[in-house]
C-alpha cells in the first residue's frame, strides 16, 4: 500500500514534498533559462566576433585593391593565366608535380617579387598572416595563386591551387547573404568567408575583385587568423556560463525561500488543520473547530481556501447535527436508495469518449431515470478487435426490484456476449433460459442486442419484444428499422429468438432507446410518439452523437412542459465510421 507524504521519512519527504518538487521545478526552469541565455549570448558573441574579423578582412582587401599597381598585377595573371589555359585538364590535375611546377617558373622574375613584397607589406602592417592575388576557375572550383605574398613555407608558387566548396566560391564571387544581425549592426554584404583548412588552419578570407581574363575573375585575397578569436569565445563561453549559474542558483534559491513562506507554509497550515479535523472526525464529540483558528492572510486563493473551508467546518456541524436529529429508518432508506443509484450508475458506461484509441466508430448513450434508481440501461463493450457489442434493455417494474433486476440481466447479457458474440439470438436465449429459473416476481425485461463487425460494418442482432431500432444511412435521413421481434426476457423459459443483419457503411448510424422517450407525454396526457421522435432525429443536421441525444432530450422536455416525468428515458446512438486505416 502506498504510504502518504506524513507517513516517508525524514528524506523521502524531502523528495516528495511540495516545497522540494518547487526547489526542483524551480532549480530546473533557472537552469534551463540560464543555458538558452548562454547559448543565445555566445551566439551574439560569436557573431560580432566573426562581424568583426570579416569587415576587417573585407576592408583589408578593398584597400588593397586601390593600393597595389594592378599594371603589374594585370601583366603577371595573362601569363599565369595563359599558362594555365594552355594545360590539359590532365596536366592540370596535380599542381604539385614537378612537371606542372616547371610549365611556372619564368612567372617567378623581379617585377613577381617587387608585387609579392608590396602585397605582403600591407599583411604586416594590417596585421594579417597572408595576402595573395589569386584567380577563381569556377567550373572546376579552384583559387588558382598569381602572386602570394607569404614568405614563409605555406608559399604558394603561381599556378599552385587549392580546391573550393562551391558555396565558398559563391560567397568569394557575390557576397554572403546579410543577416538580421548584420543589417542591425549596419553591415552589409562582404566577399568573405571562414574556413578551416589542414594546410592554414581556421581564417577568415575576403577578397576584393580587380579584373577579368579569359572568363577568370581575378581577386586580391587578404587572410586574418581567427584563432584568437575562438580561444576568445571560449573563455567568453566558460565566464559567461559560471556567472549565470551562480545568478541561476541565486535567484531559484530566493524564489524558493519566497514559495515556502507564501505558498507551502499556508498550505501546510491547511493540511494540519485538515488532518487535526479528520482525526478529530473519528471520534464521538468533537474537541474543537480547526480551521477557525487559522491566521492566513496571503490575499490570494490560497486565504480564499482557508476561508471557504471555515465556512465547509461550519457548515459540515451544521450538517452533521442535522444527520443526527433524521430518524434511523429514514437515514437507512436514503443511503441505500443513494447507494443502489451509484452502484447503478457506476454499473452501465458513463466515461467518453468510451473508446478514444477507435476511429471505426463513435458511440454516446444517456440515461435519465424516472426515480432514484431506474430500471432501464444500455451497454456497449469489445468482445474483441473487431466486435462491439450493443445493448439496449428496459426493466419492467421501477425502483429498488427493477433496478437488481436490471443489473442481474446486464451481467448475465455481458457475460454470455464474451463467451459467444457468433449469435445475438443464442445469447438472448442462454439468458432468457438463466432468468426463467429464478424468476419468482415475474419480472420480464425487453431487450435490443446488435454485435458490430468493425472491420466491415455488418450488424447482426436480434430483438426480444423492444423498441425498434433508427437508422440513418450517411446519404439519408433517420428511419424506422421493423426488425423481426422475439418475446420478452423472462417471460416465458425456452423460447428460440431470430438474428437479422444491417449492413452499414461508413458514415452510417443507429439510435436505440426505450419507450420512455416515445411514450413521454404532456399535462394533457399526449404521447411524445414515434413520429415526432424521428422528426426530431431529422430536424437538423447533427454529425456528433455527444450532440444528438441532448438535442432529443430538449426536444422531449418541451413537449413535455411542466409534466412528470414517469418512465426512465435512455438512448444510445452509434455512428460507424468505416474500418480502421
Amino acid at each position: 500500500m502506498k504510504k502518504t507524504v506524513r507517513e516517508l521519512k525524514s528524506f523521502a519527504k524531502i523528495h516528495y514534498s511540495l516545497g522540494g518538487k518547487l526547489f526542483r521545478t524551480v532549480l530546473l526552469m533557472a537552469l534551463i533559462i540560464g543555458i538558452a541565455a548562454i547559448a543565445f549570448g555566445f551566439f551574439l558573441y560569436s557573431s560580432a566576433v566573426n562581424r568583426e574579423f570579416r569587415t576587417k578582412t573585407y576592408n583589408l582587401a578593398k584597400t588593397a585593391a586601390l593600393e597595389l599597381d594592378l599594371v603589374k598585377i594585370r601583366s603577371k595573371a595573362t601569363d599565369v593565366i595563359g599558362i594555365y589555359d594552355s594545360l590539359s585538364d590532365e596536366e592540370q590535375l596535380d599542381c604539385n608535380s614537378a612537371e606542372y611546377r616547371s610549365r611556372f617558373i619564368g612567372i617567378e622574375d623581379m617585377a613577381h617579387n617587387k608585387l609579392r613584397w608590396d602585397i605582403h607589406s600591407l599583411q604586416l602592417v594590417n596585421d594579417a598572416i597572408a595576402g595573395y592575388v589569386a584567380f577563381l576557375d569556377l567550373d572546376k572550383n579552384r583559387m588558382v595563386f598569381i602572386a602570394d605574398g607569404d614568405q614563409a613555407a605555406s608559399y604558394c608558387p603561381p599556378g599552385y591551387w587549392d580546391a573550393m566548396k562551391p558555396k565558398d566560391l559563391e560567397v568569394l564571387m557575390n557576397g554572403n547573404k546579410v543577416s538580421l544581425l548584420d543589417r542591425m549592426n549596419g553591415v552589409g554584404s562582404m566577399n568573405s568567408i571562414i574556413t578551416t583548412m589542414d594546410r592554414y588552419g581556421y581564417r577568415c578570407t575576403a577578397g576584393s575583385r580587380l579584373f577579368k581574363i579569359n572568363d577568370y575573375p581575378v581577386f586580391i585575397f587578404y587572410d586574418t587568423d581567427m584563432t584568437q578569436a575562438a580561444h576568445a569565445s571560449r573563455l567568453f563561453l566558460l565566464q559567461y556560463f559560471g556567472i549565470l549559474l551562480i545568478i541561476a542558483v541565486i535567484a531559484a534559491l530566493l524564489i524558493i525561500l519566497w514559495m515556502r513562506r507564501k505558498i507551502v507554509a499556508p498550505i501546510n497550515q491547511l493540511a494540519d488543520a485538515a488532518q487535526s479535523y479528520a482525526q478529530d472526525s473519528k471520534s464521538d464529540h468533537r474537541s474543537g473547530s480547526y480551521f477557525d483558528k487559522l491566521n492566513i492572510h496571503t490575499g490570494d486563493e490560497i486565504e480564499n481556501l482557508s476561508l471557504t473551508m471555515k465556512d465547509m467546518e461550519q457548515e459540515m456541524a451544521d450538517y452533521v447535527d442535522h444527520l443526527t436529529r433524521m430518524t434511523a429508518e429514514k437515514e437507512r432508506i436514503e443511503t441505500e436508495l443513494d447507494l443502489a443509484s451509484r452502484i447503478q450508475e457506476g454499473m452501465i458506461p458513463h466515461i467518453y469518449p468510451a473508446f478514444p484509441e477507435r476511429s471505426e466508430f463513435d458511440i454516446y448513450a444517456t440515461m435519465n431515470t424516472a426515480k432514484e434508481v431506474g430500471g432501464d440501461f444500455y451497454d456497449f463493450f469489445l468482445l474483441d478487435e473487431d466486435h462491439l457489442g450493443i445493448v439496449m434493455a428496459d426493466v419492467s417494474g421501477k425502483g429498488i426490484p427493477a433496478a437488481l433486476f436490471m443489473m442481474a440481466s446486464k451481467i448475465m447479457i455481458s457475460n454470455y456476449s464474451h463467451i459467444d458474440f457468433v449469435s445475438p439470438a443464442k445469447i438472448l436465449e442462454r439468458v432468457n433460459h438463466q432468468i426463467c429459473q429464478n424468476n419468482s416476481m415475474e419480472m420480464f425485461v425487453t431487450v435490443w442486442l446488435g454485435i458490430v463487425e468493425l472491420s466491415t460494418g455488418k450488424v447482426t442482432a436480434a430483438n426480444a419484444g423492444h423498441e425498434y431500432p433508427a437508422i440513418r444511412r450517411s446519404d439519408g435521413k433517420f428511419e424506422l428499422y421493423k426488425d423481426p421481434h422475439g418475446f420478452v426476457i423472462g417471460g416465458m423459459d425456452n423460447l428460440r429468438y431470430k438474428d437479422y443483419t444491417i449492413e452499414l457503411s461508413p458514415g452510417d448510424w443507429i439510435f436505440q432507446y426505450t419507450d420512455g422517450v416515445t411514450e413521454a407525454a404532456n399535462s394533457e396526457g399526449e404521447l411524445f410518439g414515434t413520429d415526432r421522435m424521428i422528426e426530431a432525429l431529422n430536424q437538423k443536421p447533427i454529425t456528433d452523437p455527444k450532440e444528438l441525444l441532448p438535442y432529443i432530450k430538449e426536444a422531449i422536455d418541451e413537449f413535455s412542459g411542466d409534466a412528470e416525468q414517469f418512465d426512465d428515458i435512455t438512448m444510445l446512438a452509434f455512428q460507424y465510421c468505416g474500418p480502421q486505416k
